[in-house]
Formats: structure tokens, sequence, C-alpha cells
């Protein structure tokens, strides 16, 4: 295969784009989004995916907008076979979809029909699973719900965060998406329809699905906490202040919930069910800070009230 055209942003794109290179498959162009400045000084930074490309000699293609007639036209003009596409950013439309030849396929990290969308990992996590995956697709107009070519599972632990699970689906995905790319170049990849019924979707997250809600049961917050660990981190108001907890555990307790009643050793915050033992915090504008160092600095006291 001559013309595969690599459409990703994040890391663990370039993962799978480590993938295609170990197993000698040739990718042509790789479109990413744009750059977009961050940090303190606001710097135009380049996304992962476009730094891996420049490095391995592959041309680079930024559209604003890929479903615009100019860039259509652009990957129009390369006769793509294949479209391969990773946590991209942007949905193809269906002009696009029809443009190569074998089709366009996607690296999803849930096992379909579960957790279609943007933030299948995390919430994952948030609902507490006990397994997950990756499934390589055909793309079609749908939001992930085109047909099945492979599938991987992975057990979820206790101890799993976003971060380690991330880790890990992208682990099984280097393996998946080469054997996909080669069962499509040769006309042996299946298409097993996705079943019809109603799944849990896995939308991106808003700050507001962030927040920590105190009238929770603590697994239900303890499952946010490691699902948001360590970024963008699962948060709360303490102080009239902005606090990310970092790592935390369920401990059995009673008492009004969001108030605080243990400050010695360690925190617990009361629960709508239970409790909330914070392991490690990061206090607005500052550090991450292990829970004693928070509690002897800020003199938390029994019967203060988080938000």
């Amino acid at each position: 295969m001559e013309n595969l055209i690599f459409m990703g942003t994040s890391s663990f794109a370039v993962q799978c784009l480590e993938s295609l290179k170990r197993d000698n498959i040739k990718v042509k162009l790789v479109v990413t989004r744009p750059d977009r400045r961050a940090g303190r000084n606001k710097r135009l930074m380049p996304p992962p995916v476009k730094k891996w490309a420049l490095a391995n000699g592959i041309e680079v293609f930024q559209p604003e907008k890929v479903n615009r007639p100019e860039a259509i036209e652009f990957l129009r003009q390369l006769n793509p076979e294949l479209f391969v596409v990773v946590a991209y950013g942007q949905i193809l439309g269906k002009e696009l979809l029809n443009l190569p030849a074998l089709g366009c396929v996607n690296v999803h990290a849930s096992l379909l029909p579960h957790l279609r969308g943007a933030a299948p990992i995390e919430w994952s996590l948030i609902h507490g699973f006990k397994e997950t995956g990756i499934t390589t697709m055909f793309m079609d107009e749908g939001l992930d719900t085109g047909d099945i070519i492979l599938q991987a599972s992975t057990p979820i632990t206790d101890a799993d965060t976003g971060e380690s699970l991330t880790e890990k689906l992208a682990a099984l995905a280097q393996d998946l998406l080469p054997k996909t790319v080669r069962m499509i170049a040769s006309g042996t990849a299946p298409r097993i329809p996705q079943p019809a019924g109603e799944y849990l979707y896995a939308p991106m997250l808003s700050s507001a699905d962030e927040r920590i809600d105190w009238q929770k049961p603590a697994e239900a917050i303890a499952n946010l906490v490691r699902a948001l660990s360590p970024k963008p981190g699962a948060y709360c108001t303490f102080r009239n202040k902005r606090l990310k907890i970092l790592r935390a555990r369920v401990v059995d307790c009673q008492g009004v919930s969001g108030t605080v009643v243990r400050a010695d050793k360690q925190l617990v915050i009361a629960c709508k069910e239970q409790g909330l033992a914070p392991l490690e915090v990061k206090p607005e504008g500052k550090g991450a800070l292990d829970i004693g160092d928070f509690i002897n600095g800020y003199r938390i006291q029994e019967g203060e009230l988080f938000q």
C-alpha cells in the first residue's frame, strides 16, 4: 500500500504511527490539527503527531477544518487508498469518507458498541468498568457506529488511572493497527456490524463533569479521581479555592457529605455513602502535595467543608 494517509493528533496516535513504522507500513502523509498556543508564555506548540512526522521525514498537512473544499481537494490529488484515523479531533464528513479507495479505518479505545464518543478511556473508569479494549473499525457517517474489524480487551484494575489505562490501550492498539491495515490491503478484513441496542456513550468531558459532587457515593468519586489522574484532575472547592484530588481511596465513615470527619494522619471527607481519603492533592496555583503535607501545611480541621 503506497497511499496511506494517517490522521491523528495525540501521543496515543503517535504510538500507533510507531507501530506502522515497525511493521514497515508506509505513511504517505500525516494530517493533524494546527499548532496551538499553550503554556504560560502562550508559545505556538505543534501537536505530538506533527513532531513525530517531521522527525521521520513525513509530509504534514494541518487544515483548520478538514472538511472544507480546499482540504478535500488537496487530499483527493494524492489518490489515497486508505485513511487511518486515530484521536484526530475532527469528524470526517461523507465526502472525505468516500475519498479513499479502500475506505477509512478508525482505532477506538473501547470495546464497541460500548462507549462511543470522544473520551472512552475516562468514561470506562468513571462508570467503574472492569474491562475495556481497542476496536478497529471501518468508519461511516455515524458516531463510532461502523463495522468492526478487530478487537482486543484488557482488564481494568483498581489501581488503573486515566494515564495507566491509556498506556495499556496504546499497547493493544500498536498490535491491532498493523494487522488491520494488512488485512484491508489483502481484502481479508472482516466487516462485523455493531449490534443494535442502547449503550453508554463517552462524550468529551466538560468542566462540570470534572467537578466532584460530594453528594455521590465515595466509590463514584474515587472512580472520577482516577479517571482524570493526573490530568486534567478531578476538582472541588476548599476555602474558596479550587483543589484537585489526584489520588484517593474509599474508607468507611459517617458524616455530612463534603465535611471533614478526620484530619490527623489521614484526611477523610464524608460522602453520600462511605468516605473519601485523598492521598495526593494539588491546591490552586501550587504543586502536588501528599496528604500529610497538605494536612499540616493547611492545618485542616475536622468539620471543615469541601464543596
